[in-house]
Order: structure tokens, then C-alpha cells, then sequence
């Protein structure tokens, strides 16, 4: 379902808009989602960006331009989960939204999972599969659970 609150930029492709979730959201320019993907509100995506099937990106993310976020990525909002709080059903009033984001030119493998408030910088990648709890820097490339820094991407064009 894509709602009529969607912003999309020129170009977009939705490979399959009967089978994706965007609500409130703006998409940039050439970006391309696939398949079982889910934007919330007031998410942010760039220009040239690659959404792959079953990603899933709540409000507070981020994304800007010519990022690719690769399937089955996971991008948490709140640090301190909860269903109830004293036997009724939380409202978006009893949690604090923490806000991530995804720089320029930085890519999320597969599976990943992104928890709140931090940032993975310009050109940085994230190995399938990891789980990233602090910020990750420009040019670095990160795995693991947690995600550490396994090496630097020289000569990076983005700048």
C-alpha cells in the first residue's frame, strides 16, 4: 500500500507497489525499492538509493543520497521497547523516538541491524548480517555483532 501522504521523487521504481508499506514518507529522485518493504512516516530517503526487498525503516531513519540498503535490513527506533506500560497498550506519547542516520554513499548489507541514534557515515559499509550499536565513521567497514571496524575503503570518491 502506498499512501497518498507518500512523497515520491522523479523516477522512482516500486518493483511491486502492491506489496510494499510507505506511508508519510519522501522518496528522492531514482531510488528503487523492492519487493516487501515497509517506510513509516516521516522517513527521509535520498536521490539513487537502492531499498532491496523486506527492509524494513521506521520513523526517525534518515537515509540521503546513493545509499543501498540490502534485504532484510532492520532499523530499530526506540531503545527501550515496550508493548504496555502499567497494563495498557503504549502510545506513541510514552516512548522516545531516537533518530538514525544512513550518510552518502554508504551501504547496509543483508540482514543487517541498525539500532537508534546513531549514524553510519559517508561511504561506509555494513557487512550482512551485523548488528551496529555505535556510530560507524566515513570509509569504514564494519562487522559483526556488535559490528567492529575490520578495515578503512581508501581513495573514496565521495567526499
Amino acid at each position: 500500500m502506498i499512501r497518498e501522504d507518500v512523497k515520491l521523487g522523479k523516477d522512482v521504481i516500486i518493483y511491486h507497489p502492491e506489496l510494499v508499506n510507505l506511508y508519510g514518507c519522501e522518496i528522492g529522485d531514482n531510488t528503487k525499492i523492492g519487493a516487501f518493504v515497509e517506510i513509516r512516516k516521516r522517513v527521509k530517503i535520498g536521490k539513487n538509493c537502492k531499498i532491496q526487498a523486506f527492509a524494513f525503516i521506521p520513523e526517525g531513519v534518515t537515509v540521503e543520497d546513493e545509499v543501498f540498503i540490502g534485504p532484510h535490513v532492520c532499523f530499530i527506533n526506540d531503545r527501550f521497547p515496550r508493548a504496555t506500560i502499567a497494563g495498557k497498550l503504549q502510545r506513541e506519547a510514552d516512548w522516545k523516538l531516537e533518530e538514525t542516520f544512513v550518510q552518502k554513499g554508504a551501504s547496509v548489507g543483508a540482514n543487517a541491524t541498525i539500532l537508534c541514534g546513531l549514524t553510519i557515515g559517508r561511504n561506509a559499509m555494513v557487512a550482512a548480517g551485523s548488528v551496529v550499536i555505535k556510530d560507524v565513521p566515513d570509509n569504514a567497514v564494519v562487522m559483526g555483532n556488535p559490528a567492529r571496524i575490520v578495515k578503512r575503503i581508501e581513495g573514496s570518491d565521495i567526499g
